[in-house]
């Protein structure tokens, strides 16, 4: 589901009064998200009628939905941005990104491929394991949306149906190894499944009988509609989707498949590049890193090769945790001292905190390293920093600062968390992740380790570096496999031969690639332009450069594009240039 669809059920518009009074740009700005809402509200309803909590898909409703923001496309393009607020015309740029990526979806018929390597749609439904339960009223809600899961399953069954028809898929040889993602749900007993955690603890508010009777209904429930859901996608892959999945690896494979990949490059990276100028970046980033790599390998005075180096760093039990708990902890350990260092660059820090927590067993053994999951800032939760502790042999010691930084802080949970605090921007911005600028931030994050005063270990160091060179890498693996032809055999091999990431990672990360055409880009180029912007700040205000401002400054109008970080930072230049003069 498009992040579109997420904030729109909760944009905050000014009152009718207030907007008789705005100049009519703006009027027309606030009517296309007034639309938006009703639109999707009115959806909610149908569905709410339906007893359908998991929402419709089904390929009318997609076609429905096209029309809709087709309309809503042109009467977005209508719009003068000449007489815009520089606010205005970041809310119209932003609200025309999202618009686009929804036509998108529908042009080139992503929607009938619902699968990604931790996200597809039934991954996704193991996370309502997560649902809390206070009050009977909260159980009811919660089995009936287990109860939905049938008609949810078997919706999107069909458009899977339906991709295999006209040759869009995901790969065989990737899709071969994603059985754990559903095979773990096929449970002989309901309180063996992840659906059944939040009837695993009785709320002080619901009494000892009803508790019962509700437990008793859950059980009938999970073993029915859950875990009989789940036998019918297992029964799917096994006999419909693998034997008919292709044989190819890239996107540009499916049906106007180089269209809709150099789509991915500029949604992903929200930049106007062709993926060979990427793919050409990409390569002159990985021998610039490549050459920082070998003065730490010359620093500890290694004697053998760069692939001996690597080597060393994987299987050295010293770069290793021995148990979870001392993975978890170390992370723990390093979050905390970052935490520490935040004041000397940034001014404005977030309320909310965050913890360390393993990554859920149901996802772990196809996940990455770590990632971050954020929380509503008004919720009784935390934000949680996960790292995955699932084979350890494979978990290293010498990334782990260069993770904490980019999921924790001042990476992904600063970033969201201060988001959520704008409350002067509308709420749809303030719920909106923009992949370039959010995974560029993270990347930028991690280089903020050397300011801080992090990697004080030559490996550590390294580690940072093969964080670096894994981006880097990306950009060239990610084009190769949906451009250029490469094999998985090719990208495992490159991403490998550059890099200290354990075979496991990279083997998760190549299917990653496969699975996301176009997302892999995101880091790097927003890393870059965030880079490109300091220094071009750092330039033009010399010693009155101020770190903490730039900061500031940057995470300011929550998750944008590269090009509204570009305006944003030129404004920046201009009135502090300003104040110089006034001072």
């Amino acid at each position: 589901m498009k992040f579109l669809l997420l904030f729109a059920l909760v944009l905050t518009l000014v009152g009718p009064a207030v907007r008789a009074q705005q100049p009519a740009v703006q009027r027309d700005i606030a009517g296309a998200l007034a639309d938006i809402r009703a639109f999707e509200a009115q959806g909610r309803r149908r569905d709410s009628t339906r007893a359908h909590p998991l929402g419709a898909h089904q390929e009318q409703d997609y076609a429905v939905r096209y029309a809709f923001f087709k309309k809503t496309d042109a009467r977005l393009q209508a719009i003068s941005k000449a007489s815009l607020s520089f606010q205005d015309e970041i809310n119209l740029e932003l609200l025309r990104h999202e618009v686009q990526d929804e036509l998108a979806d529908y042009e080139y018929k992503s929607y009938l491929n619902p699968l990604l390597t931790d996200a597809g749609f039934h991954a996704r439904l193991a996370s309502r394991g997560n649902t809390t339960i206070t009050s009977p009223q909260d159980a009811r809600q919660y089995l009936l949306l287990l109860r939905d899961i049938p008609r949810y399953v078997q919706e999107n069954l069909q458009l899977l149906r339906a991709g295999l028809a006209v040759g869009i898929s995901q790969p065989r040889e990737v899709m071969l190894r994603y059985e754990s993602s559903y095979a773990q749900h096929v449970v002989d007993a309901p309180e063996k499944s992840v659906f059944w955690k939040p009837f695993a603890r009785k709320p002080a508010a619901i009494t000892d009988a009803d508790w019962a009777a509700l437990q008793a209904e859950a059980r009938v429930v999970i073993s029915r509609d859950v875990v009989g859901s789940y036998q019918k996608i297992k029964a799917f892959f096994d006999r419909e989707y693998l034997p008919e999945a292709r044989a190819t690896l890239g996107a540009s494979q499916f049906p106007n498949g180089v269209a809709y990949y150099e789509d991915r490059v500029r949604h992903y990276t929200t930049t106007n590049l062709s993926s060979e100028k990427v793919y050409q970046l990409g390569l002159e980033e990985v021998a610039r890193i490549r050459a920082e790599m070998d003065q730490v390998i010359q620093e500890v005075q290694f004697k053998g090769s760069f692939q001996e180096f690597i080597d060393f760093l994987r299987t050295d039990a010293q770069f290793h945790p021995q148990t979870g708990d001392e993975l978890l902890k170390e992370a723990a350990y390093i979050a905390k001292t970052i935490e520490g260092k935040l004041p000397a660059l940034f001014g404005k820090l977030p309320r909310q905190p965050f913890t360390v927590v393993p990554v859920p067993d149901f996802l772990a053994p196809n996940y990455t390293a770590g990632r971050y999951s954020g929380a509503p800032i008004a919720g009784q939760r935390a934000g949680e920093y996960w790292v995955n502790t699932f084979n350890l042999p494979s978990r290293t010691l010498y990334t782990l600062e260069a993770l904490t930084l980019h999921e924790a802080v001042p990476g992904h949970h600063l970033q969201q968390a201060l988001t959520q605090e704008l409350t002067t921007l509308p709420e749809f911005r303030r719920r909106l992740y923009v992949n370039a600028f959010g995974e560029g931030w993270g990347l930028y994050s991690e280089y903020l380790g050397h300011e801080m005063g992090l990697y004080k270990s030559p490996y550590s160091r390294f580690g940072r570096f093969t964080y670096e060179m894994w981006r880097a890498c990306r950009l060239v693996i990610d084009v190769g496999i949906h451009t250029k032809g490469w094999t998985r055999e090719q990208a495992v091999r490159y991403l490998a031969d550059h890099t200290a990431l354990s075979l496991h990672e990279v083997n998760t990360e190549v299917d990653r690639y496969i699975l996301w055409p176009g997302q892999a880009l995101a880091y790097k180029m927003g890393e870059l332009k965030i880079k490109e912007m300091r220094k071009r700040a750092e330039t033009a205000l010399k010693g009155d450069f101020d770190v903490r401002a730039f900061h500031d400054m940057v995470l300011a109008n929550g998750t944008v594009t590269l090009a509204i970080l570009e305006k944003m930072t030129d404004k920046f230049i201009r009135e502090q240039l300003k104040q110089r003069k006034k001072s």
